[in-house]
């Protein structure tokens, strides 16, 4: 009778002792990708097409899954304005358009340092983007791709420069500038850059006391409405103005981040060895699988990763 007793508390014993290791045991889990023939598998990246379903295979026996992914996506941006002329009859070259992701911006307080940096700059030349009018008193639309300056820094320069001392030099108006982002998979707005953003200033070549002014006045810019930024003509036979508006860097996205809600696809009281889910957005894709355990003598957790293209 006592031996039973004691292989009794032995079995007991070692029970208990299983349990134990199990309930601080390592968590261990495991994810891979089914193969298909409707994508195809680097060791670093899936790429599909939209619309596509992949399954995805555990290993280990976690109590609980959850399933959640973050989708990048490439914004496109577009600097737009308008620009009018008037008065006198050579426009043509008499207002050019710049853009730059090295020009640091204006000091604003030192003339010298100032005039030397715009003039030295190898600033890139979009005016022939820019469908400048070539008639007095028509109104012009621009369009131009910033999508080159994705993730980096952009200034937008305008330099007035008249060549005909004989002439009128002509009035010039640029209006309802703004930079728009927008998704690149449906066009969808992300954010608009309005000019009042964007820190434009005058820079006058030739008048050092009033050179980062913005008056009202011939041959200089004024852009208290930035709306509707404005250099105002000068009478012929005068000294050929030379005028530079120039905003501050601005920031171009690269573009948006879209984080799924977290989904739970597992519980302490069900089995699951696959998953299946459809991708119906184009995308970069960092799909999430998080694992864990949890009783009470132990909490452990682990997530599994993996990058899928989805394209178009």
């Amino acid at each position: 009778m006592k031996i039973k007793n004691i292989i009794s508390m032995m079995l007991l014993i070692l029970v208990f002792a299983a349990c134990k290791d199990e309930l601080n045991q390592d968590l261990k889990f495991g994810v891979k990708v089914i193969p298909s023939s409707s994508f195809t598998m680097t060791d670093s990246l899936i790429t599909a097409v939209k619309g596509t379903s992949i399954e995805f295979e555990f290993a280990g026996e976690p109590d609980f899954i959850s399933f959640s992914y973050e989708r990048f996506v490439l914004t496109n941006a577009t600097l737009k304005f308008s620009t009018q002329a008037a008065w006198g009859t050579h426009f043509e070259n008499t207002l050019n358009v710049y853009v730059s992701e090295t020009f640091t911006g204006l000091l604003l307080t030192e003339f010298t340092k100032d005039s030397e940096a715009v003039a030295k700059h190898a600033w890139k030349n979009v005016s022939d983007l820019s469908n400048l009018p070539k008639l007095a008193n028509t109104t012009q639309n621009a369009s131009i791709s910033l999508n080159e300056y994705r993730g980096k820094n952009v200034v937008i320069a305008f330099e007035y420069k008249p060549n005909f001392v004989t002439d009128w030099q002509p009035t010039w108006i640029v209006s309802n500038l703004l930079i728009d982002n927008t998704m690149t998979t449906d066009n969808s707005s992300v954010s608009t850059y309005l000019a009042s953003t964007m820190g434009f200033s005058p820079f006058d070549v030739l008048d050092v006391a009033n050179a980062y002014k913005s008056v009202s006045d011939a041959g200089k810019w004024f852009v208290t409405n930035t709306a509707a930024m404005e250099i105002k003509r000068t009478a012929p036979n005068n000294t050929l103005n030379q005028d530079w508006l120039i905003s501050k860097p601005i920031p171009i996205p690269m573009g948006q981040t879209e984080l799924s809600e977290t989904k739970g696809i597992k519980n302490i009281s069900s089995r699951l060895n696959n998953y299946t889910y459809k991708f119906d957005k184009v995308g970069r894709y960092v799909v999430t699988f998080k694992a864990a355990n949890q009783n009470y003598k132990n909490a452990s957790s682990t997530e599994k990763q993996i990058k899928i293209e989805i394209t178009n």
